[in-house]
């Protein structure tokens, strides 16, 4: 048996409690051993269901009676298949859990034990569902910080780090490759924070508990940003392995607390939603929870539970918004076509603005079906227009998402939506963004040159917004530019915004592109517009969107 000095013998005390407290989980045993794989603890349940004592397992090392483990892959955790063989000679089938902890400089591994004959319930749904596995000790660390911070008046704080584009390594170098330099990662923070208590999470996240010497929210949280600071400081340095220099970054997520406001659930929670931000915000950053940040996500979550529904219950609407055109012969100012405009009136709360749903149905996923929703009822709308003698010929605009464009089998429904509708897709128009072309740019094209194949064409939306490069305009065949309304709002008194939309009026011609100027609010900015050579046109000026019956 290892040698145990204080702080371990109290790290092993805790995590012993630890597993008191879920028997249901535990129930079949842990083996708990330090970094050299020396058994530093085995609960009563092992030696019970082998039949070896604890004196007999502090003469041999328990894994020297494991057969050859056959690891099985799970979604979040991994588990071994195997054997241990009981003092009877009995082979027992067993199931092992390993999990790695880090507690005051030392490096500990907890293997749960779980007989296969006695497989209730998997132990992995138990986790998932019940007390998640990431957090089965960190809840421990937190229940002891907010007693001390209790007793102290001193605040604590909850650390949560994840190690930025780590995916990449795994999928580059393997797993095998990707564990090594999580355990070198382990070593720089625990190199930093000293005696704190570190927590591998799982995969490329740890979590850091803190004491601070602050009783002011201030004070705490400049002592915890300079600690994040130094552990982010570190990680930045190389990191060699295998003769290969790696260099990565980190961002953190951070919740100082004192006392007993928070519940441990509610400070991982609030210390999940300050590590999204901060990976939103560029990655290598720190971010600090605030009340407001926690009433942003729940205003978020519950809108996002409103769109669900209205998705699912078909409470959106598409209205349409007349595009315009300048007869080149006559001056005459003519409907060449509509875009279509999603547009949310809840039974309950009303009119949702798309400046506040759109962003989170691409966010959540749910664009996909919302925008094969919208693919369906335009199309179909489309097909009616035919019959009307005022709007066959016009042309219909749509709105494609990223994530709806990227969709490998994008392609086929609509294809399979125009054969369904019967519509003719020469009068169909998708309007994509800068970003969306240039992700990535060979499957764009192959993409682009199957919709024009079908008769699609292509419009760039918010044109100038994106890239500076133009370098993709020759290479896509795109139909028409749509000059943003940011360029035009301000036309009449920014000789700036004159000189851009001049220029983009320009590259059009160049390309043989239409260019549609969008938000065109003003008698005033449609006559510069049309002094400058501009023939197409969309805004408040002309008409509003509405919905079709009133088009």
């Amino acid at each position: 048996m290892s040698s145990l000095d204080h702080s371990l013998n109290e790290t092993m005390d805790s995590i012993v409690s630890t597993c008191n407290l879920i028997p249901e989980v535990f129930r079949d045993g842990i083996i708990l051993c330090d970094s050299f794989k020396e058994s530093i603890s085995i609960s009563d349940k092992v030696c019970e269901f082998t039949g070896y004592s604890q004196e007999d397992f502090a003469a041999q090392s328990p894994f020297s009676l494991i057969t050859h483990c056959e690891p099985i892959f799970q979604k979040d955790t991994v588990q071994y298949a195997t054997s241990i063989q009981s003092k009877l000679g009995h082979s027992i089938p067993i199931i092992i859990y390993p999990k790695i902890i880090y507690r005051n400089h030392h490096t500990l591994f907890l293997f749960i034990i779980q007989k296969q004959a006695e497989f209730r319930v998997p132990l992995k749904n138990y986790f998932l569902a019940q007390f998640p596995n990431r957090f089965l000790f960190l809840h421990e660390m937190l229940r002891q910080t907010i007693r001390y911070s209790h007793q102290t008046n001193a605040y604590g704080a909850l650390l949560l780090l994840d190690i930025d584009n780590f995916k990449a390594v795994n999928h580059v170098k393997g797993y095998s490759f990707g564990d090594q330099i999580l355990r070198d990662i382990a070593k720089k923070i625990s190199s930093v924070v000293n005696t704190l208590s570190v927590e591998h999470l799982n995969g490329d996240e740890f979590a850091i508990v803190y004491h601070t010497h602050a009783c002011v929210y201030d004070k705490a949280k400049e002592e915890v940003n300079t600690l994040s600071r130094k552990i982010l400081d570190t990680i930045k340095k190389p990191i060699v392995v295998e003769d290969q220099s790696f260099l990565l970054s980190a961002s953190i997520g951070v919740v100082p607390f004192i006392g007993e406001e928070y519940l441990p659930d509610t400070i991982i929670q609030y210390a999940d939603g300050a590590l999204h931000e901060a990976k939103k915000i560029g990655r290598n950053t720190i971010h600090f929870f605030s009340p407001l940040l926690q009433q942003k996500r729940e205003e978020q979550a519950q809108l996002l539970e409103w769109l669900n529904d209205a998705i699912q219950y078909k409470q959106m609407t598409i209205y349409y918004q007349k595009q315009w055109a300048k007869h080149n012969e006559t001056g005459e100012i003519y409907t060449m076509g509509a875009e279509a405009l999603i547009r949310w009136i809840d039974p309950i709360h009303g009119y949702i603005a798309p400046d506040k749903f759109i962003p989170l149905a691409e966010e959540s996923g749910c664009i996909i079906p919302l925008g094969k929703w919208i693919l369906e009822e335009t199309f179909k709308q489309l097909k009616i227009w035919e019959k009307d003698p005022r709007k066959c010929h016009w042309q219909l605009s749509v709105n494609i998402s990223i994530k709806q464009f990227e969709k490998d089998d994008f392609i086929t429904i609509v294809q399979n939506l125009v054969n369904k509708t019967c519509c003719n897709p020469r009068k169909i128009r998708f309007e994509l963004t800068e970003s969306l072309l240039i992700k990535d740019l060979k499957n764009s094209l192959r993409k682009i040159h199957a919709l024009t194949k079908l008769g699609i064409s292509l419009s760039i939306d918010d044109f100038g917004t994106g890239y500076s490069s133009l370098a993709y305009l020759k290479r896509l065949p795109i139909h028409e530019l749509k000059i943003d309304k940011t360029f035009i709002r301000d036309i009449t008194t920014d000789q700036a915004d004159v000189v851009l939309v001049k220029t983009m009026l320009s590259i059009g011609k160049y390309f043989g592109l239409d260019v549609v100027a969008e938000g065109v609010e003003t008698k005033e900015q449609y006559e510069m517009l049309h002094n400058m050579g501009c023939c197409y046109f969309q805004g408040y000026f002309f008409s509003k969107p509405s919905e079709e019956a009133l088009l």
